[in-house]
C-alpha cells in the first residue's frame, strides 16, 4: 500500500480536540477518518445508505459524496 501524507491544518485538530474533549493526535484523526470512509464505501457497496439522526431517530440527513456514491453504483453492476 502506498504512504499517503496528509496535512491537517491546526485549528482542525485542535477544534476536534475541543469537541471531543481529547488530546488526540492529528495522525489518530486521520486514521479514524480513512476507517470511517471505508466503512461507508462498504455500506453503500452494499446497497445501504449512510444517515446521521437525532438520538429518537428524527431529523435524518443523508450522506451525499459522490466518490461514496460510486461504490453502490459499482456494486450494481
Amino acid at each position: 500500500m502506498p504512504d499517503v501524507r496528509l496535512q491537517i491544518p491546526d485549528e482542525v485538530v485542535t477544534s476536534i480536540q475541543e469537541k471531543t474533549k481529547s488530546n488526540i493526535k492529528a495522525t489518530d484523526i486521520a486514521k479514524d477518518a480513512i476507517t470511517l470512509y471505508n466503512w461507508a464505501v462498504e455500506e453503500r457497496a452494499k446497497g445501504r445508505v449512510v444517515l446521521s439522526a437525532n438520538a429518537d431517530g428524527a431529523d435524518m440527513a443523508r450522506l451525499a459524496m459522490p466518490s461514496i456514491e460510486k461504490a453502490a453504483g459499482a456494486s450494481s453492476k
